[in-house]
C-alpha cells in the first residue's frame, strides 16, 4: 500500500505538469483501513465526500509487468468470534471449576469445519475466479498442501484461528474463554447462509455456555464485470505500460473498494504495487519496477480513459 502511496504521489506531480489532462483526477490518501475505514474511506463513503465517475484502488497485489493484474472486487468476510463461559476454581482443585479453555478447544473445530461449506457463486465469476487460481499457482515454492488449498480458496470459505484469550493466573481455572476466526469470503457469496452454517455447527458440538458471535451482512465484498467498459480501458492501459495484458482476478483480501462500491455506487478496481505474498509478511518489501509500473498506470489512465 505504501509503494502505491508513493507511485501516486509522482503521478500526481506529473499529471499537474502536463498542460492538458482529459479528465479531472483526484488523489486520497486514506487511514484505518484495515480496520475498516471507519475514520477513512468509509466516512468519506458515506459523507458523499468522494466523487467521481470511476475508482482505482492501489491496495493490491500483482507479478510485475512480466503479469499484471487488476482485481475486479475483492473478498468479503464472517468474521466469528467464539465466547465460552465458566466457573473459576483454585487450579490444585480443577474439579471444582469448569474451565472455559477447554469447553473452547471442544467447539473450535466444529467451526473450522465451515472450510468445508461450498459456496454459491454468481456464474459471471467462474472464470475470473478460474484465473486468480492459475495466478496464485504461479508461485513455484508452494507446497502439495499449500496448492490444494489454493485451489479451494474461492469455493469455499477461507478459515483462520487468529486470536485466543483466556485465563487470568497460571493457577486459576478460567472461567472466559474467547476465540477470534477471520472467515473470508468470495465476493457474491452469501454472508447470512455461511453465519447459519457455523451457527448450526457450534450446536452440534453440543458444548453448554459456549456461544458464537457472527458478523454477516447480505453481500460479501464486491466485484465489477470485466466486460465494463472501465475494466476494458484499465486493462489496455496496463497492456500499454507494462508491455504484457493483465490478469483478471479477485482479491483475496479487502480493500476501501468496499465502501466506495457500496455507499458511492462508484465502481473501482483494483490495479497496486503490491508483490504477490508479501501483505503482512516478515521483511514486507517491494521492487523499484513495481512502484514504477504503479506511477505509469495512475498517469497513463486519466489520459486515455474516455467513460
Amino acid at each position: 500500500m505504501k509503494g502505491a502511496c508513493a507511485g501516486a504521489m509522482i503521478a500526481a506531480k506529473v499529471l499537474h505538469e502536463i498542460e492538458e489532462v482529459s479528465n479531472n483526477v483526484d488523489f486520497w490518501f486514506t487511514a484505518d483501513e484495515e480496520i475498516g475505514g471507519i475514520d477513512g474511506a468509509r466516512w468519506l463513503a458515506e459523507k458523499k465526500i468522494f466523487k467521481g465517475e470511476v475508482c482505482i484502488v492501489g491496495d493490491g497485489s500483482q507479478g510485475g509487468a512480466a503479469a499484471p493484474t487488476i482485481d475486479l472486487g475483492c473478498k468479503g468476510g464472517a468474521g466469528t468470534r467464539l465466547i465460552a463461559r465458566g466457573k473459576t476454581a483454585h487450579g490444585s482443585m480443577p474439579y471444582l471449576g469448569d474451565n472455559a479453555i477447554d469447553k473452547l478447544m471442544k467447539v473450535i473445530p466444529y467451526v473450522k469445519k465451515v472450510a468445508d461449506y461450498r459456496l454459491e457463486l454468481p456464474e459471471d465469476l467462474e472464470p475470473v475466479i478460474e484465473s486468480s487460481i492459475e495466478f496464485m499457482l504461479r508461485e513455484e515454492k508452494l507446497t502439495s498442501e499449500q496448492r490444494e488449498a489454493v485451489k479451494r480458496l474461492f469455493h469455499y470459505p477461507s478459515v483462520s484461528l487468529n486470536i485466543l484469550n483466556g485465563g487470568v493466573k497460571s493457577n486459576v481455572v478460567p472461567d472466559y474463554a474467547e476465540a477470534q476466526f477471520d472467515i473470508r469470503l468470495t465476493s457474491g457469496s452469501k454472508p447470512l447462509a455461511v453465519k447459519k452454517r457455523i451457527l448450526e455447527l457450534v450446536e452440534e458440538a453440543n458444548v453448554p455456555d459456549v456461544v458464537a458471535d457472527v458478523r454477516a451482512g447480505e453481500t460479501a465484498g464486491y466485484y465489477e464485470s470485466p466486460n465494463s467498459p472501465f475494466a476494458q480501458q484499465l486493462s489496455e492501459t496496463v497492456r500499454r505500460v507494462a508491455g504484457s495484458k493483465p490478469i483478471f482476478k479477485l482479491l483475496t483480501g479487502g480493500t476501501d473498494a468496499v465502501s466506495v462500491k457500496r455507499f458511492t455506487g462508484i465502481p473501482c478496481l483494483g490495479f497496486g504495487a503490491g508483490l504477490e505474498g508479501q501483505a503482512h509478511a516478515p521483511d514486507e518489501r517491494n521492487t523499484i519496477d513495481q512502484l514504477q509500473l504503479s506511477c505509469k498506470v495512475c498517469v497513463a489512465f486519466p489520459l486515455v480513459y474516455k467513460g
